[in-house]
């Protein structure tokens, strides 16, 4: 049994030390980050290119601005599928809840509350999957969900206490408005890797990657 404490606030500490050292390109890939997304096209590589240069951050390795243009032509396919995928997934999942919220009957407000249950496990997923497909040799997406399915399913208290903060991160952004243009998405980004990273190093992923190279 791998233990969960105190290692996710120690998670936290190593994401905020990585935002906060690198904090000047933190900024200005931020900024940039948001510019792709007005174009809508430029949005999801734009996406990939932040966990990218985050994923390197946390191996000690400071790309800047140009790592968010490198990651983003390296994956821009791949990014491509992601977004169509959470996109449909969004779809379906706003279809049946909001159906199921207007009907007037006892048994819709069970299957609104599963959806809303679902819509949450979808969000824990997502919140390991790109820093999965980073660490991975084989870039699939299916693998990366796997993965933080699997992740989320083995270490619930780990999870919910760095998803938790990831989501508190997220509201004081949204509310303060200047946090979310200076550097709110690099700081999740930066957070995901790292809990990606110690769940790797956790469950012994680098052993056993480095006794197959041996």
């Amino acid at each position: 049994m791998v233990s969960e404490w105190p290692l996710p606030l120690q998670v936290i500490g190593w994401a905020l030390r990585d935002w906060w050292d690198d904090w000047v390109n933190m900024a200005v890939i931020n900024l940039l980050w948001w510019l792709c997304w007005l174009t809508v096209a430029l949005g999801p590589p734009a996406t990939f290119g932040l966990y990218y240069v985050t994923n390197q951050l946390a191996q000690g390795k400071s790309l800047g601005p140009k790592g968010l243009l490198e990651g983003g032509r390296r994956y821009f396919g791949l990014s491509w599928l992601w977004f169509l995928l959470n996109l449909a997934v969004v779809l379906v999942w706003g279809a049946n809840y909001f159906f199921y919220a207007s009907l007037d009957a006892a048994w819709a407000g069970f299957l609104q509350a599963f959806f809303l249950l679902l819509g949450l496990a979808w969000l824990l997923v997502q919140f390991y999957a790109l820093p999965y497909l980073m660490e991975q040799e084989q870039k699939q997406l299916r693998l990366a969900l796997r993965n933080g399915f699997l992740t989320a399913l083995a270490a619930p208290g780990y999870t919910l206490v760095v998803a938790g903060v990831a989501a508190a991160i997220t509201v004081i952004s949204i509310s303060t408005v200047v946090p979310l243009f200076l550097g709110g998405p690099c700081l999740l980004a930066a957070l995901a890797n790292r809990a990606v990273r110690e769940r790797m190093e956790a469950y012994g992923v680098r052993d056993r990657e480095a006794r197959r190279q041996e």
